[in-house]
């Protein structure tokens, strides 16, 4: 089921229990900042952003289709450890390119403006740094880290080189998410209290049981060092095209689910740090494979003036949903993967009934024949209560939309929309969900030490 047929059974149900006036709608369409995939006149040698890519897997391809398919932006190089992977390369961008099992190749390379990283997170902070050090913009998957000390080095290299480091959780360049951040501001939904994300999955790819290329094997993959930072294990085929399976090289839920949740939450709300505290429960309940990642999660979260709950199974599938919930109404936003749009369902915080609860006869009745001559609407004047609806463009695309803002920061050294600093806050926010279920305790960010403890 879609999301727009979600939005409209909540309206129905939403509808029918409106008493004293009508639940009406209204839709309103957002535009993209990005352009269009449209045919583009190339740009001018001196107006063209290059790039070079390091790991074209799952997300690396898509990335890589997503940003050739951008005007004025060109991949001259890639980095791919794995042979199929690197004629993939090849036959996405559709014109010769060096292709090289060396990143350093990349770094080294000066015709290379910037550099997209989306390799798995054990590689981030190396990646990130050497980049900065070598002159290189760099995008980097989420979560930025794979462990908490690893960001503010990451941070200091941006800082120190004047680099611009974006991370991959589009939110921040969403059109809706854009549009969810200013009406909060301006206080539409009144005081949130609290916000509540889930995610359902019932499928092996959804749980990261990816498929085995067949003719993967030690001469097609350079496994030492893909290993890199990683603990030394023998060739595994599973822990290559599966890894967000092992702690070893991602963190499972947290950092690849959770971390939209967070993203998007931390930029609507304006959070500057991460949470104070996180209490985790879940389990390993049905991928019984080998994996060291749960996969069912729920984690609560203890921000200043409010309050999260997020929540992911990988055995269910259940729409991906996040609720804004204040003191004069809800802010429904769903289809966050390929954003759809949100709701806001009004409300006004006040008793539309007689509130007199053990009141004994007639004193009840004496007080509401009153209450009801003061209270009520008269007869046709009623206001429809509205409930209005923000929806993207056809065919958008925020992770598209969020390269577009990269590479125009590249090109006009304009601050990123996700930066080092951003992109810690909320990958710390990932580590403490994953700290509290580990250590079956709740996670508590020490600011002044920069490390988790338990409470």
């Amino acid at each position: 089921m879609d999301s727009n047929q979600i939005s409209r059974r909540s309206f129905m149900g939403r509808a029918a229990g409106v008493t004293g006036g009508m639940l009406a709608g209204r839709a309103i369409r957002l535009e993209a900042s990005a352009p269009g995939r449209v045919p583009a006149r190339p740009a001018a040698p001196s107006d063209t952003v290059r790039f070079g890519i390091i790991g074209v897997g799952m997300r690396g391809s898509g990335l890589l289709r997503d940003a050739i398919s951008l005007p004025g932006v060109e991949c001259v190089a890639a980095c791919e450890l794995y042979t199929g992977r690197q004629e993939l390369a090849r036959q996405i961008v559709g014109k010769p390119i060096q292709v090289t099992g060396r990143y350093q190749d990349l770094l080294d390379n000066n015709e290379i403006d910037c550099i997209i990283a989306p390799m798995p997170d054990h590689w981030h902070q190396r990646i990130v740094v050497e980049c900065c050090q070598a002159g290189k913009d760099v995008y980097v998957e989420k979560p930025m880290t794979h462990e908490v000390q690893q960001g503010f080095s990451m941070i200091e290299a941006a800082k120190k080189h004047n680099r611009i480091v974006q991370v991959g959780s589009q939110e921040p360049s969403s059109v809706i998410y854009h549009k969810a951040r200013e009406l909060l501001r301006q206080g539409v939904i009144g005081d949130v209290c609290l916000v509540e994300s889930s995610l359902g999955r019932n499928s092996p790819c959804g749980a990261w049981n990816y498929t085995i290329p067949p003719d993967l094997s030690p001469k097609t993959l350079d496994w030492e060092t893909w290993l890199g930072p990683a603990p030394k294990r023998p060739f595994s085929k599973v822990r290559f095209t599966r890894w967000r399976n092992f702690r070893d090289y991602g963190e499972g839920a947290s950092g690849d689910l959770f971390i939209h949740s967070l993203t998007g939450i931390h930029y609507a709300m304006d959070v500057t740090a991460p949470p104070k505290r996180a209490a985790t429960m879940g389990g390993l309940f049905r991928w019984k494979d080998g994996r060291d990642v749960p996969d069912v999660m729920t984690t609560v979260y203890e921000y200043d003036g409010f309050r999260v709950t997020l929540r992911v199974t990988l055995n269910t599938s259940d729409p991906e949903v996040y609720r804004f919930l204040g003191t004069r109404g809800i802010m429904e936003i769903h289809g966050i993967e390929n954003p759809s749009g949100f709701t806001i369902w009004p409300e006004n915080g006040k008793n539309h009934s007689p509130c007199t609860p053990a009141w004994p006869q007639p004193m009840l009745s004496n007080y509401a024949k009153n209450w009801h001559a003061e209270h009520d609407t008269p007869p046709g004047a009623a206001k429809p209560i509205e409930a209005t609806g923000y929806y993207a463009p056809d065919n958008y695309d925020d992770t598209r939309e969020h390269l577009w803002n990269f590479f125009q920061s590249v090109k006009t050294r304009r601050p990123s929309v996700e930066d080092a600093v951003f992109g810690n806050n909320a990958a710390i926010a990932c580590h403490m969900a994953n700290y509290s279920y580990f250590n079956n305790a709740i996670a508590v960010w020490n600011h002044e030490e920069r490390k988790l403890t338990s409470a």
